[in-house]
């Protein structure tokens, strides 16, 4: 005996989860089809079924009508009773197929059996006596369906019929229209066989043709590359139920591109930052060794060679900071902080570069959130280090803190050449300088307002620039929780 578990993979088959989505639409809709079919070959059945049962029983009827008048009119004038009766319901009868007769007294012993010998031998069974009259049946024979019904009737008290009433039960054979029946059964059966056929057939091209775009989707994105990430989905002819997806889709091709650019970019400019270090260290050696030189000499060189070692080994940790932030990884230690605490400690730690720049630094305002501490600091350190920077003698940096109920806005200002207007949406970029705006040189890595911008965003908040000729502002905002 095989093991249960290999019969696993055929039933996963066989319950469609290897069937195509066309085939799968295309059985549903066929199923639908034929049990709405179903349903109105069943519902047919039944109506032609009360139909020809409720025509049957009123045929019976009127012949029991007949049968009550013959005896009404004929039995007082007959001189031998029920014998001479007996040969006038024949001939009625006779005229009339598949119906039989039979005709009993109170006890239920037959008087009248037409015709005498019937196929339809419950017509001679004796009436209960515990049935309640009139009685409809209905019975099946030998595969042929017989409906009957017995009623008691009255008449004038005879000679030689005192009791005056009599049972009769009048019983028809119903294969007439069984044949009818039988032949649209028939017919709905084919029928049947025409309608599933064609409804898979209907059902494939519909569900082909509604499912073009899936197909030109997969075909779209057998196409897409790193260096071709510009195709997009056409939402004209798509159906409805598919411009949810075909959005998303190409929203995501969007960001794809955008990301592929953004990391394109990053490479090029990491390799133009990476190169000037390197170039130095390699020049600085090639010339230490083109010669003999005395150990002051040879220490001279590797302190510039470590000089240029710690800016590699700073920019390499800023990037990886920022790759970090990008995958949403860094590690943050949320908790309360008074902001005009934690600003006064910085610029009592930049105080010393102030003062060699003549720059002053003032604070005003106060706010409580919660944020990491450390990298906020870092953010306005960042901010703080670029304002005295590009500061003039005697001028002064403002640290100004404002809270209301969105949360808590911080902005760094100080005067000094303007940032042109289409530069300063790069400023955030990496890599990106706007010294030539400002001042002419500067010995940072270029990522510091990178940087700012990352660990703003992971705490929920948003940083911007505004520059003029009165001053630049740079304002960092905060949310409360």
């Amino acid at each position: 005996m095989l093991p249960y578990s290999l019969f696993i993979p055929a039933k996963v088959v066989f319950m469609g989860s290897y069937l195509s989505l066309t085939t799968r639409l295309s059985l549903m809709f066929s199923i639908a089809m034929l049990a709405i079919w179903g349903l109105v070959s069943v519902v047919l059945m039944q109506s032609l079924e009360h139909h020809f049962a409720h025509q049957d029983y009123t045929d019976i009827q009127s012949k029991i009508r007949l049968t009550e008048n013959v005896i009404a009119n004929q039995l007082p004038t007959t001189q031998h009773g029920w014998s001479e009766l007996e040969s006038q319901l024949q001939q009625m009868l006779a005229s009339y197929e598949g119906y039989y007769l039979l005709i009993s007294d109170q006890e239920g012993q037959p008087l009248i059996h037409q015709p005498p010998r019937t196929q339809a031998t419950a017509i001679a069974q004796a009436l209960p006596a515990t049935a309640q009259l009139p009685l409809q049946e209905s019975w099946t024979e030998n595969g042929t369906r017989y409906r009957s019904i017995t009623e008691q009737i009255f008449f004038e008290p005879t000679p030689t019929w005192p009791s005056g009433s009599v049972l009769v039960r009048v019983a028809l054979d119903t294969r007439y229209h069984q044949h009818f029946i039988n032949d649209i059964k028939v017919g709905l059966a084919w029928l049947t066989g025409g309608i599933a056929l064609i409804s898979v057939l209907l059902g494939w091209l519909a569900s082909r043709s509604g499912l073009k775009p899936l197909r030109s989707l997969a075909r779209l994105s057998a196409r897409i590359t790193a260096n071709k990430l510009d195709y997009r989905l056409s939402l004209a002819d798509a159906p409805l139920e598919l411009h949810a997806p075909i959005q998303s889709f190409n929203d995501m091709l969007d960001r794809l591109e955008n990301s592929f650019e953004r990391l394109t970019a990053f490479s090029s400019d990491i390799a133009h930052e990476l190169r000037t270090p390197v170039n130095s260290l390699m020049m600085q050696t090639q010339v230490a060794l083109t010669q003999p030189r005395n150990a002051q000499e040879y220490r001279e060189v590797l302190y510039a060679n470590l000089e240029t070692a710690e800016r590699l080994a700073r920019m390499i940790s800023e990037m990886l900071f920022l790759a970090k932030s990008e995958q949403g990884k860094l590690a943050m230690q949320l908790k309360p902080l008074v902001l005009a605490e934690e600003l006064d400690e910085l610029l009592e730690f930049f105080e010393p570069l102030a003062c060699e720049q003549q720059v002053l630094l003032t604070r005003q305002g106060n706010a409580h959130l919660n944020g990491d501490r450390a990298l906020l600091q870092r953010v306005f350190s960042n901010l703080l280090t670029n304002a005295i920077r590009y500061t003039p003698p005697k001028g002064e940096v403002l640290v100004v803190i404002n809270s209301d109920n969105t949360g808590t806005t911080v902005q760094v200002i100080n005067p000094g050449l303007p940032i042109p207007i289409e530069k300063q949406a790069h400023l955030f970029d990496r890599f990106y300088r706007a010294d030539d705006a400002r001042q002419p040189v500067t010995e940072g890595t270029g990522l510091g307002l990178a940087i700012a911008k990352a660990i703003v965003n992971a705490h929920q908040g948003t940083i911007n620039v505004h520059s003029s000729t009165q001053h630049t502002r740079f304002s960092v905002w905060l949310p409360d929780d």
